[in-house]
């Protein structure tokens, strides 16, 4: 195969092979095999990605390598390839609230950031009442060694008085010195502080299925911008395959609010997530402008495979039609034990790649009224709507250690994430089908009875789903 040209552009060659070696690869190819790399590897590091590298990502069944029109033609006549499709540019699935619903921003023309941190008094009484059981007998103690000094006082200004005025010293009652326990009035402690619910998760029924599972410990990839240090989420680990970066650390704040709708802790600030013991992997496949391509995306997936994980959650996606590469890897992660779900898109038309290919659960968005957004995408080729959550103004983490409303498929796609957590940890041993089952068999119809093109099953039910 002669050298690229520069008129060309990246592919993705899908085989029919699924399991497909490097060296068998490059046969397919007609390239040397020293010129195929281990595309996870490669991306994972710090090197730039430049049009002489081929990359083959194993157990995925595909390769991401420059073409020209001929070679792109050739191939497409090989039995051994299935299909040759470009390196499509993905984007995030979610973004402001107040943008997203026609909203003006603020005077800077950017969304405000706010903490819902606050302290429930202020720290002089606060430290008062984290005093101790032995506080409020101290405290009454004090009180009556007071009174006690101040009737001292009291007598010995009469016996000054008295001698001053040159008056036979009358000696006047002598008040009594024991002590009087006054009454106090009782000491109201403060209430514990709670952790404040935000209305999507009660919306999805996540705090009553909380007594029967948590989600500990299932690993839930996040295959988006990356997630950024914040109190209120743990991040278990993660790698970066956006070319050149090998942090996953989010500059753009859309991963880590995700993150947060999955599994924010319980921990009395701030918000919390749908399986608050989850582990949440931040996995970096999208640059901080929000957009990547479907090569990183697929070494995000072949990761995911590689390392175990049993959910990934993709709010991510493009307006197309069914990708051939993305099918192979949704089957091979299934089959290796691990729900994908993914958000249907924000155009309001067909559902987009990758909720479109089959196996995945493809969540579209409503609001506090369980009504259907207006940009959440429906119907379509291939996979259809599964299922549905809220995505429309919902808060979760963000950069900076803040929280944000946001609101798009993107939000939705973690609740349902969230909730495959709840099952896997409940089941441990259930498939991803099964998972995928009860989930659709346990929602909460919405708009026409049964299943529809607009809400799939229905709203997502935590609760009655981990019964």
């Amino acid at each position: 195969m002669p050298a690229p040209q520069s008129s060309s552009q990246r592919y993705i060659v899908t085989y029919a092979d699924q399991n497909i070696s490097s060296g068998s690869a490059a046969e397919v190819l007609n390239i040397t095999a020293d010129r195929v790399q281990d595309g996870v590897s490669l991306l994972e590091s710090d090197q730039p990605l430049t049009a002489s590298e081929v990359l083959h990502f194993d157990g995925l069944g595909s390769s991401s390598l420059v073409l020209t029109t001929a070679e792109v033609e050739n191939l497409k006549h090989d039995q051994r390839v299935v299909a040759v499709e470009p390196d499509l540019e993905v984007h995030i699935l979610g973004g402001d609230a107040a943008a997203m619903n026609g909203h003006a921003l603020n005077g800077n023309g950017s969304p405000d950031l706010y903490d819902t941190e606050e302290s429930l008094f202020d720290q002089p009484q606060q430290s008062l009442f984290t005093q101790g059981p032995g506080f409020q007998a101290g405290y009454q103690q004090a009180i009556t060694d007071l009174h006690a000094r101040m009737l001292e006082q009291m007598n010995s200004m009469f016996q000054s008085a008295a001698t001053n005025s040159g008056s036979p010293v009358l000696t006047p009652p002598r008040l009594p010195l024991t002590p009087v326990k006054p009454v106090l009035p009782p000491i109201v402690w403060p209430p514990l502080i709670q952790q404040p619910i935000p209305w999507n998760i009660k919306m999805v029924k996540a705090p009553q299925a909380w007594p029967r599972t948590k989600g500990a410990d299932v690993r839930v990839a996040v295959l988006d911008t990356g997630i950024a240090n914040h109190s209120d989420l743990t991040i278990s680990g993660g790698a970066s395959f956006v070319p050149g970066v090998t942090s996953y650390n989010d500059g753009h704040g859309h991963g880590t609010h995700c993150a947060g709708v999955i599994g924010a802790r319980n921990n009395a600030l701030g918000v919390v997530g749908v399986a608050p013991l989850c582990k949440i992997y931040a996995v970096k496949v999208l640059n901080d402008a929000g957009s990547g391509q479907l090569s990183w995306i697929l070494a995000g997936m072949a990761w995911a495979r590689t390392n175990g994980m049993q959910v990934v959650s993709m709010s991510l996606g493009s307006n197309s039609g069914p990708v051939a590469a993305y099918t192979v890897a949704v089957q091979q992660l299934l089959a290796a034990g691990c729900v994908v779900v993914a958000a249907a898109g924000n155009t309001g038309g067909p559902v987009g790649a990758p909720a479109n290919s089959p196996g995945v659960i493809a969540v579209a968005a409503v609001d506090q009224n369980k009504v259907v957004a207006p940009f959440s995408s429906r119907g379509g080729n291939g996979n259809q709507v599964t299922i549905s959550a809220p995505g429309v103004s919902v808060n979760s983490t963000y950069l900076n250690n803040g929280f944000k409303p946001m609101s798009g498929t993107s939000m939705a796609c973690p609740h349902v994430a969230g909730g495959a957590a709840l099952l896997k940890a409940r089941y441990p041993a259930w498939t991803p089908t099964a998972i995928m089952n009860r989930l659709k068999s346990t929602a909460a119809d919405l708009g026409v009875p049964g299943n529809d093109i607009v809400y799939g099953v229905g709203l997502l039910d935590c609760d009655a789903a981990t019964m």
